[in-house]
């Protein structure tokens, strides 16, 4: 009776990943990170070059590490609300079954688990940089934030000055909007 179900295709336990497949998925990871820092590097370079042409290479220098600080502050703030959201919800989540049916969430626990480090450190890292990108964007509303002034006229009804709306405003906006993004 048992040589009836020696072929079955379910008896015989799933193949892991070969290492020929991982070697190319490092291989087109590496090679499209490669060409995200070659872009990168030469508009970086093209721009410095056209800064320095007109005569302007420190407000090059300035706004390339307004954008840097930008870019390091909110994906940094962002990957590390991630990772301690997800590690927070690892260590509360329920261990008891609650019926018969949970074999799918026992087949996700096992591939989760063994890899759940890596899941962490790629998530954190993939929200922090999407965050670090969309602030570094917004370098003009921190320059204007940061360098701003006042008008010298009160705005009538809350009587603030003109320049809080121009300049302070927009910036404590996208702060409270970053937070509650967060």
């Amino acid at each position: 009776m048992s040589e009836l179900f020696d072929d079955d295709p379910r008896a015989t336990p799933p193949r892991g990943t070969s290492g020929r497949t991982r070697a190319l998925i490092i291989t087109a990871v590496a090679l499209a990170v490669m060409f995200f820092l070659l872009t990168t590097f030469a508009s970086l370079w093209t721009d410095r070059l056209w800064f320095d042409q007109l005569g302007y290479g420190s407000v090059f220098s300035r706004l390339f590490w307004v954008r840097t600080g930008l870019f390091l502050g909110f994906g940094l703030v962002m990957g590390g609300t991630v990772a301690g959201t997800i590690v927070l919800a690892y260590r509360n989540r329920p261990l008891a079954h609650s019926g018969a049916n949970d074999h799918g969430l026992e087949r996700y626990r096992d591939a989760v688990t063994p890899i759940r480090i890596w899941l962490l450190v790629g998530i954190s890292v993939i929200a922090g940089v999407f965050a670090g990108a969309s602030g570094a964007g917004k370098w003009r509303t921190y320059l204007m934030w940061r360098n701003g002034g006042s008008f010298g006229t009160k705005d009538p009804y809350f009587g603030k000055d003109i320049g809080f709306y121009v300049f302070d405003l927009p910036w404590w906006h996208l702060i409270v909007n970053f937070v509650m993004a967060a």
